[in-house]
């Protein structure tokens, strides 16, 4: 059974939030691109890309 891409992204998405709030000042991977990853769930869950990063406070 395949999973729905719309979960999928979802719940990368919220791993991600979870991820920036609680390492936001630490470093990252040299290859780990967060925004980039954010806007990709965006696409894929049809979400407005600048709102959710204002309304998440994603600077």
């Amino acid at each position: 059974m395949e999973k729905d891409p719309k979960i999928e992204a979802f719940t990368k998405l919220h791993e991600l939030i979870l991820f920036y709030s609680e390492y936001r000042d630490r470093p990252v991977e040299k290859d780990f691109d967060f925004f980039a990853e954010v806007k990709a769930c965006c696409e894929v869950l049809d979400l407005d890309y600048e709102g959710l990063k204002k309304e998440f406070q994603l600077t």
